[in-house]
């Protein structure tokens, strides 16, 4: 169960790519029973990540350690897993924050410890636009209303991509070589 719990944590973050992998099945002495359960977690997995979530069994354990046959096949199932892109994602705004601020007054802290605290939240906004007339969910606070929303420059742009103004020694070699006027071009 703490997986499952782990996975509405997952959930409230954006859902970042998830991968199932099960282990321990070869507790399981009776190949009927191990086909019911690995049926009914898939079919939980799918519930809670997204129909068709990716899962991998590992089953053989021998003193101790996995196989390496499994494990490099596990390796090779990570690296060319294609993951569908989620619905929920790009149809919600959500906010990878990088930092917050208690902009509470320290005198009504003083006063009363459990005060409302206005608090302001800075980071990147993913999915769809967000509106400041939204409600935002914070894990373990509950739903509120923003009061204010604004753009800030990043602090860390891209590089901007540099104009080309010669051309590079390949390029150089195959137009002096006449290559271009044989082509037509």
């Amino acid at each position: 169960m703490e997986t499952f719990e782990f996975l509405n944590i997952l959930q409230t973050h954006g859902f970042p790519r998830v991968m199932g992998v099960l282990t321990h099945l070869d507790m399981m002495k009776k190949n009927k029973n191990l086909r019911r359960l690995k049926k009914k977690l898939k079919q939980r997995f799918w519930t809670e990540i997204y129909q068709g979530a990716k899962l991998f069994y590992l089953s053989n354990i021998r003193h101790g350690q996995y196989m390496k046959n499994e494990l490099h096949d596990l390796g090779r199932f990570i690296s060319v897993t294609k993951f569908k892109p989620l619905d929920w994602q790009s149809s919600h705004p959500y906010l990878i924050a990088d930092r917050m601020e208690d902009l509470t007054s320290p005198d009504s802290i003083k006063e009363d410890p459990l005060c409302n605290r206005t608090i302001s939240l800075y980071g990147y906004v993913r999915g769809t636009s967000m509106k400041s007339s939204s409600y935002v969910h914070i894990p373990g606070c509950g739903d509120f209303k923003m009061a204010d929303l604004s753009v800030l420059p990043d602090p860390y742009p891209l590089p901007e991509k540099e104009k080309k103004r010669s051309l590079d020694e390949r390029e150089t070699h195959l137009c002096s070589n006449g290559w271009h006027r044989r082509c037509g071009l």
